[in-house]
């Protein structure tokens, strides 16, 4: 088959957001992965999850500007901003070939998301109730804790923990 540049552009954007949707779908894993770990309460495997998760992130983000340098030259093929270059245009827009792989990327996408925006913030709750127990504990011991920026402070001499529960 012979394709025309704005066809072969586009080709490279479907084939482009094939990856991404394969990484969006192994984030979908990982942070499950992670939802699981942090269920058990197994405080070992915190650490490990949660980089995991982060080491697929940043394949998404070097696929992202891969996916930008791509949307680029579709822009450019219809003298239009990257910007405007989203899913529903490349459904508009695509040759029949390709339109039906942008419907289901545009479907996929919006379920992925959907999903991976829950389950963080699941992650989330579950992470912070899990500081939440370290920090009673660590209360109940008359210890230090930290703040968000890692400095320390003294905790109270009463538990935390309890004074929030009652």
């Amino acid at each position: 088959m012979v394709y025309s540049a704005e066809t072969a552009h586009m080709a490279k954007l479907a084939d482009t957001l094939w990856y991404e949707r394969r990484l969006l779908e192994y984030l979908l894993f990982k942070l499950v992965s992670a939802n699981l770990v942090l269920i058990a309460d197994d405080r070992r495997f915190v650490g490990p999850a949660i980089a995991e998760v982060d080491a697929v992130m940043n394949e998404i983000r070097r696929a992202e500007e891969e996916r930008g340098v791509v949307v680029a030259d579709v822009a450019a093929d219809f003298n239009i901003p990257p910007y405007a270059v989203g899913l529903e245009f490349l459904v508009d827009n695509a040759p029949d070939s390709l339109r039906a792989a942008f419907e289901d990327h545009r479907a996929t996408f919006l379920g992925l998301v959907n999903e991976i925006e829950i389950l963080t913030r699941e992650n989330r709750r579950l992470a912070t109730v899990a500081l939440d127990g370290i920090q009673g504990t660590l209360g109940f011991a008359g210890g230090d804790i930290y703040d968000s920026a890692g400095k320390a402070i003294r905790t109270p001499d009463h538990p935390m923990r309890v004074n929030r529960i009652l």
